[in-house]
């Protein structure tokens, strides 16, 4: 436990001390290879995390995918739970802040089932080459992905947040493909 959390604050750190220019530059790269990809452009409904800090900015992908007529969802985190809910999402002007300040799709209508879902951008502050990966600490995102077997997986980093190897219990859900600005990673499906 003492190593991931040592490995979170250096990968934080890492991260952060990117410049806005080069987080600006490496998200750009990262959307348009996510669009790429064949699993993306045959979705119809994509779940998106809401970038927050210096993670990948995917407002970006976000705009990208609206002008592109998919579904875009997002995630309600429910703390009492541990659990997320889904809505859906067409621009920032959506979002408001949720718990830890990280903004959410306003509650509008009714969830979005996990079920419809073709494809979820997972986040994460570290991955490695098997797909594993080093979240936030809470489990929701692990969670959340054991009940939707169907839908790929995608990781979107920071080619600097890839590691050679993460520990993983039995609880954690590996993701399908990562994507950085330098390259793709297709590990399985």
């Amino acid at each position: 436990m003492e190593g991931k959390r040592e490995l979170r604050r250096s990968m934080l750190a890492a991260r952060d001390s990117l410049s806005m220019d080069q987080r600006r530059e490496f998200s750009l790269a990262i959307r348009d290879r996510f669009f790429r990809l064949p699993m993306v452009e045959a979705a119809n409904t994509l779940m998106l995390f809401l970038a927050f800090g210096s993670e990948v900015d995917t407002w970006l992908i976000l705009d990208e995918a609206v002008a592109l007529g998919k579904l875009v969802v997002a995630p309600v985190c429910l703390p009492a739970t541990k659990g997320l809910v889904l809505y859906s999402i067409k621009s920032r002007a959506e979002a408001q802040p949720g718990h830890w300040g990280i903004c959410e799709p306003r509650q509008m209508g009714e969830p979005i089932s996990p079920n419809t879902l073709d494809v979820v951008v997972v986040p994460g502050i570290a991955f490695d080459s098997a797909g594993n990966r080093l979240g936030y600490g809470g489990g929701y995102y692990d969670r959340f992905l054991l009940n939707i077997p169907r839908a790929w997986k995608i990781g979107v980093c920071y080619d600097m947040q890839l590691v050679d190897s993460l520990p993983r219990a039995s609880h954690d859900i590996p993701v399908d493909v990562i994507i950085t600005e330098r390259q793709y990673l297709g590990l399985r499906k």
